[in-house]
C-alpha cells in the first residue's frame, strides 16, 4: 500500500461550510434516513396486520394469502433495513469527506474500490479531488446491497462505526450471537422468497418453506431494533 498516497487522501483541508451549518445538515439528513426506514417498515407492519380491520376485528382471508403476506413482510423488512443502512452511510460518509476526516477503512475503500492505482495518482492532488471521490462514491453505492451481517459490518466501518453489531448488542442489552444469527437467517429467507419463490429446491416435489405470523413479526422487530440502535448510537457521536 502506498503510504504517501494514503497521507495525501487524509489531508486536513478545511470544509467550505461552517461547522454549525454542516452539523445541522448532517443531523437533518440523518433524521431523514431514519424517517425513510420508519416509512418502509410501516408497510411491512401493514401486511402483518392485513387480516385485521380498522376496528381491530378479524377478517376472513384465505390462509395461503396470509402466508404470502408474511413472506412479503420479510422482504419489505429486510429492504427497509437495506434502505436505511444505505441512506445512513451516504450521509455519514459524505460528512466525513466534506470534513476531510477519513478513517483508515474509508481511505482503503477509496484506494481499492473507487479508483485504480493509476487513476488515483493522477487526481489525488487536484483541487476538486474530493468532488471526484463523492461522484465515484455515489455511483458505487447505487449498485450495492446492504443486506446481511457481513455487508452491514463492512460498510458501517466506512462511517466510523466499527463492530457495529457489538455496539448494537451493548446499547440494546441483547445477545450479539442472537442478533447476528437472526439477521443472517432472515436475510437468507428474503433471498429464498425473492429468488426461489420460497420453495425448497432440494426436494424433487414442489415444496413451499413454512412461514407463520410469529416469524414475520420477529423479522420486523429485529430490523427495528438494528435501525433504532444505529440511529441512537449515531446521535451520541
Amino acid at each position: 500500500m502506498d503510504e504517501n498516497l494514503n497521507d495525501e487522501i487524509g489531508n486536513d483541508v478545511p470544509s467550505s461550510d461552517s461547522d454549525n451549518q454542516a452539523e445541522e445538515t448532517v443531523r437533518s439528513s440523518s433524521e431523514q434516513a431514519y424517517s425513510i426506514f420508519e416509512s418502509g417498515i410501516k408497510r411491512a407492519q401493514n401486511l402483518l396486520e392485513i387480516d385485521i380491520n380498522s376496528n381491530g376485528e378479524p377478517l376472513e382471508i384465505p390462509e395461503n394469502k396470509l402466508l404470502d403476506s408474511y413472506r412479503a413482510v420479510v422482504v419489505l423488512s429486510i429492504s427497509a433495513l437495506d434502505s436505511y443502512i444505505k441512506t445512513f452511510l451516504i450521509v455519514e460518509i459524505k460528512k466525513n469527506l466534506n470534513e476531510r476526516s477519513l478513517s483508515s477503512d474509508l481511505k482503503k475503500y477509496i484506494k481499492e474500490e473507487l479508483f485504480s492505482k493509476e487513476e488515483l495518482h493522477q487526481v489525488v492532488l487536484e483541487n476538486n479531488f474530493y468532488d471526484k471521490v463523492i461522484q465515484k462514491f455515489d455511483a458505487d453505492f447505487e449498485k450495492r446491497s446492504f443486506q446481511g451481517q457481513k455487508s452491514i459490518d463492512k460498510f458501517m466501518k466506512l462511517a466510523g462505526m466499527n463492530q457495529v453489531f457489538k455496539q448494537i448488542s451493548i446499547s440494546a442489552d441483547k445477545s450479539i450471537d442472537n442478533i447476528l444469527s437472526s439477521i443472517e437467517n432472515f436475510t437468507q429467507r428474503r433471498h429464498l422468497i425473492v429468488h426461489c419463490g420460497d420453495h425448497d429446491l432440494t426436494q424433487t416435489e414442489l415444496t413451499e418453506i413454512e412461514i407463520d405470523k410469529e416469524s414475520a413479526s420477529k423479522c420486523i422487530e429485529l430490523v427495528k431494533l438494528i435501525a433504532s440502535e444505529i440511529h441512537k448510537i449515531s446521535q451520541k457521536k
